[in-house]
């Protein structure tokens, strides 16, 4: 059995992202992931600002990345007859420098985002905080379970986003445990499924809100299936974050994120469309359902009339009467035995509603 973790046996302050609370409740939280789709080039990852800025994301993000901590040159060189490249050399040309990241930095403050990144290591989790001092931070699905380096993000005492993609129900538990037992802010767990791109049937979105139950957290999902119905799917399913790649070519070979992340026109209709599913799950007070379903009645519901013309005096039977539209101002099909069976005090026209006042 899976013990329950710290953050299910204490109530946490709420998640901030600036003047915005992250919570149940709350409007969806997008983060448009740059990721290193920008290949280490700073203007293009000045335009992925830009395309998040004009899809009205709540945040962009990118990836601080040091090589020679992240990945072992001598095991990428073995394994590459196998995986047909060098997987070092296929993410060292994506880095940005430390001088690129800070003048990134200063042009996503000009779109009001702070500057936001995942660091996948312990040397980019230092330069990460004390270069730029980021408002909170965001765990990879493959660093969910380093333990050490968990300590490490803990440590830095600020809201935590973590994704799980690799872990079993133990080990969603342990990371937990391990970032509030080190200090950690508030946290946020994200379904992720790390395969590029997300075959459907892969995704199971249930994991999501068996993520919640062994937490305690609010849950989202990091999405890389191809399309954005998962993210709406997640949405309606109680969602408060987003996470989905951003790029300017699909089909660019050199990165994996790409089949699976949206183009800026796709993105901002995400964006749109997250914000319609919000409304439709909105509850709608009594008074104004009731207003709009008044409304509704006028045109689409049906009232009493005459199937032919009925004189004056006559008795009016069953088959005198038919039911249609509009009902407004009329007699509903269910008050028909006010009708039946009474007599006509006036002639009442064939397709005319027949009211109460035309009998007695």
């Amino acid at each position: 059995m899976v013990p329950p973790t710290s953050a299910m046996n204490q109530s946490q302050p709420p998640f901030r992202a600036g003047s915005r609370i992250i919570s149940p409740g709350q409007p969806v939280f997008v983060i448009c992931e740059g990721g290193v789709t920008n290949y280490g080039d700073l203007e293009l990852a000045k335009r992925q600002v830009d395309a998040a800025a004009a899809a009205r994301a709540d945040i962009v993000k990118f990836q601080v990345t040091n090589t020679e901590a992240l990945i072992s040159r001598k095991v990428a060189k073995r394994l590459a007859p196998e995986l047909g490249f060098d997987w070092f050399e296929r993410v060292k040309y994506k880095e940005l420098s430390l001088e690129a990241l800070a003048d990134l930095a200063r042009y996503a403050r000009t779109a009001g985002y702070p500057f936001f990144a995942t660091a996948h290591e312990e040397e980019s989790l230092d330069l990460l905080l004390r270069e730029f001092d980021p408002p909170f931070l965001k765990i990879g699905s493959g660093e969910a379970g380093n333990i050490d380096f968990l300590k490490r993000v803990g440590a830095a005492k600020k809201p935590i986003m973590i994704s799980f993609g690799l872990q079993s129900d133990d080990e969603v538990v342990r990371a937990i445990d391990t970032l509030s037992q080190a200090g950690a802010g508030p946290m946020i767990a994200l379904h992720c499924t790390t395969l590029y791109p997300t075959p459907y049937d892969a995704i199971d979105l249930t994991r999501m809100r068996r993520i919640g139950e062994l937490t305690g957290l609010p849950v989202g999902i990091s999405d890389h299936s191809v399309g954005w119905q998962v993210v709406l799917a997640a949405v309606a399913l109680g969602a408060c974050v987003v996470e989905k790649h951003l790029t300017f070519d699909k089909d660019d070979p050199r990165s994996l994120d790409n089949p699976g992340a949206l183009l800026p026109a796709e993105f901002k209709l995400m964006v749109r469309q997250i914000r319609d599913v919000e409304a439709a799950l909105r509850p709608v007070p009594d008074a104004e359902r009731l207003r709009r379903l008044e409304t509704g009645r006028n045109w689409a519901s049906q009232a009493i009339v005459a199937r032919r013309d009925i004189a004056a005096g006559m008795a009016i039977t069953r088959d005198m009467i038919a039911f249609k539209r509009p009902g407004k101002g009329g007699l509903a099909p269910a008050m028909a035995d006010r009708i039946v069976g009474k007599t006509a005090r006036v002639m009442i026209e064939a397709d005319e509603q027949i009211l109460e006042s035309h009998v007695h």
